[in-house]
């Protein structure tokens, strides 16, 4: 991958959010704060998502919302959530489309292979189920590399793409924490599902953003 665009790149070490102090009010105040922004950025990404009529909002969406909770993890929030979040959204549209699209092409391939798998039974069936879990796995890890490289990078279609298919495979310890994530979000909206429904998405877009920004921060390092 290039270098940073001129817009920078966020840090991976997460900072106090603000000048609320270090006593314990001030603590708490930081607290209130992230969950401000979790909350907003969760809303957001759903209307985001739906003001592209869903298949051309969703990674402006993402791109959007992503590059307000990276600032959070950095110490930089938002003022202006509604604003600074529409002002990517439009700005970023096209480039997010544009890279989000063999994304769209791999999830349609897995919900076929799903329809197919679903319909066979046996050994052959668990196989297919074995080797469906492992792709959407995969995917999954490919669509968390992505949101960060969107906003850190400016290359093109093609060697961002094969930058994300080979970076799961290529940072096994940052894939196996962000599957984590992933997991450990699912199974608190699971079993509480009023904070799936306030914070679920943005706290994993949140999690796995820094997560990804740490992993970027050491292979551009090495470059």
């Amino acid at each position: 991958m290039t270098a940073p665009t001129a817009s920078g790149r966020a840090s991976a070490r997460i900072v106090p959010v603000g000048d609320e102090g270090t006593g314990w009010a001030g603590r708490v105040m930081t607290g209130l704060r992230w969950v401000e922004h979790l909350v907003l950025a969760q809303l957001l990404l759903v209307l985001g998502t739906l003001a592209g009529g869903v298949l051309l909002g969703l990674f402006p969406a993402l791109d959007a919302a992503g590059r307000l909770l990276a600032r959070l993890t950095t110490g930089d929030a938002s003022t202006s959530v509604w604003r600074d979040f529409w002002t990517a959204w439009r700005a970023q549209w096209r480039r997010a489309n544009t890279l989000g699209a063999p994304a769209w092409a791999l999830g349609a391939l897995l919900l076929l292979d799903a329809g197919v798998a679903a319909a066979v039974t046996g050994p052959a069936g668990a196989v297919l189920l074995a080797g469906l879990t492992v792709v959407g796995a995969w995917t999954a890890l490919v669509v968390a590399f992505l949101v960060p490289v969107l906003r850190r990078y400016d290359d093109g279609l093609v060697p961002t793409w094969r930058f994300l298919l080979l970076a799961p495979a290529l940072s096994p310890g940052t894939s196996l924490a962000v599957l984590v994530t992933f997991a450990a979000v699912v199974l608190t909206a699971w079993f509480v599902p009023p904070v799936g429904v306030l914070v679920g998405a943005s706290a994993a877009l949140l999690a796995s953003g820094w997560l990804v920004d740490a992993r970027l921060d050491r292979i551009d390092a090495r470059a």
